[in-house]
């Protein structure tokens, strides 16, 4: 319910160009930083002119609570969505209201904890494969691109998950290279002045066009295979599988070959870009921090006694399930999120109008000095049951909040626990630059390579 009008007031604007609001200055500076010096200077609320549309950017936990909780039905995934709907369709990521909650009862089977404990044992082969290339191909004190690794190692995750197949190196490179350019070229459109449509035959229309036609071909004809599979098949079930023999409660339907299409490609992104992320980001902030490295490490060495991991070790791993928290609040994949305002509300007493898009910016909320100690310094032990006694709820959102938080953030949290203990059984890293510059995309990325130096524990 939206306060009354003697007490709702316009919220301060950050700083704009006639005509050109924002943008220019957001452009110069980077969204991160303009943002952060934006609240800086306006407090927890604020307005920002974004090319056409009026923004709110909200940095107070209580504000995003009434955004994507309490008064949720008032900021749906609208206009401001379209860019991603270019690439994920009209998916569990960008629908709303009614059909979304039907599709997420749909799928809420495939992600639940037990489900998910089933794939531990992939997620572990996997790693230790791509330690055994790493060891063929980089002698002790060499470099890697950290990044670039760990994208190949999670799409590979995601392909045996997803799709019960692993990925011969050209057809991942070819999947992963034509997703990471569509990602790119649509993050590109939502920063853009003017949007074309993509029938305009611009370059970085073809481009997309090119790159969402490889997608296509190859989710569709996995698709086709398996709805071939046997029903009665003794196949370990895969997130696809299990995507193919829901049906709807209501009405007995299952997802078309569309719908499982949106699905998979959402499933891209949230399984293999958000991990990546993480595993790159923790790799560059512990690379200076060799004491938490040691700490992580001689908890997997106490709990796998240096073999894999499987499901029932993961909840030991406790300490590191803190750092990988602290990883994400640093550094969240998804560092801030967007809704477009229906009818008039109020947030922090600051009027939000029809029409509005609504920006909470999780990047910022990590660091609000009122729900964290020295924000900037990393710390996870923060996340102790006893030091997190108490904090805001809505403090913490790495994968969102409320009915809408992200399906697969126990895999996602799953994967990371996994990949850790098993690189740390085998090699210690560092790097020589001080620190990674980010990329506030439609992820939060790293501006180029990430170089990190590798010394093995054990020779091979």
């Amino acid at each position: 319910m939206i306060a009354s009008t003697d007490t709702v007031r316009e919220a301060p604007h950050a700083l704009e160009l006639p005509w050109f609001g924002s943008v220019p200055a957001m452009m110069a500076l980077g969204p991160l930083e303009y943002y952060r010096r934006a609240w800086k200077k306006h407090g927890d609320v604020f307005r920002v002119t974004l090319g056409p549309r009026n923004g709110v950017i909200a940095i107070h936990p209580d504000a995003i609570e009434r955004v994507l909780g309490s008064n949720r039905e008032n900021y749906v995934k609208g206009a401001t969505y379209d860019g991603i709907r270019l690439l994920t369709g009209e998916g569990l990521l960008t629908l709303d209201g009614e059909p979304w909650r039907a599709r997420r009862r749909l799928e809420n089977p495939a992600f639940h904890r037990d489900s998910i404990r089933r794939f531990v044992d992939v997620m572990g082969r996997i790693s230790r494969q791509a330690i055994a290339a790493w060891r063929w191909r980089i002698p002790n004190g060499g470099v890697i691109d950290i990044h670039h690794e760990m994208m190949r190692v999670t799409l590979e995750v995601v392909a045996a998950t997803l799709f019960g197949q692993r990925l011969g190196e050209d057809a991942g490179e070819e999947s992963g290279g034509a997703f990471a350019e569509a990602l790119e070229l649509v993050s590109a459109r939502g920063n853009a002045m003017v949007q074309l449509p993509l029938s305009v035959p611009t370059p970085s229309n073809l481009r997309m066009r090119r790159a969402l036609s490889t997608l296509d071909r190859q989710v569709f004809r996995t698709i086709a295979e398996a709805r071939r599979e046997p029903p009665d098949s003794d196949k370990i079930p895969t997130l696809l599988s299990m995507l193919l023999a829901s049906r709807d409660h209501n009405t007995g339907q299952g997802l078309s070959d569309r719908d499982l299409r949106n699905e998979v490609i959402t499933l891209f992104l949230a399984g293999h870009e958000t991990t990546a992320l993480l595993m790159t980001w923790g790799f560059a902030l512990l690379a200076h921090k060799p004491h938490i490295i040691r700490a992580m490490r001689e908890e997997v060495d106490r709990v796998l006694g240096g073999r894999l991991p499987t499901a029932e070790d993961v909840p030991q791993l406790v300490y590191v399930r803190r750092v990988i928290d602290e990883i994400l609040r640093l550094r969240p994949p998804a560092w801030c999120t967007a809704r477009d305002a229906v009818a008039a509300d109020s947030l922090q007493g600051f009027a939000v109008q029809p029409g509005d898009i609504v920006l909470p910016i999780m990047y910022l909320v990590h660091r609000h000095p009122d729900f964290w100690d020295d924000p900037e310094t990393f710390d996870p032990d923060r996340f102790s049951p006893e030091r997190s006694k108490g904090r805001h709820h809505w403090a913490y959102m790495p994968f969102s909040l409320g009915p809408r938080i992200c399906i697969g953030n126990i895999f996602s949290l799953t994967e990371g626990a996994v990949l850790f203990a098993t690189l740390l059984q085998e090699l210690d890293w560092t790097m020589d630059a001080p620190e990674v510059a980010m990329d506030a995309s439609i992820t939060l990325r790293p501006k180029g390579p990430v170089p990190v130096r590798v010394r093995w524990r054990t020779t091979s």
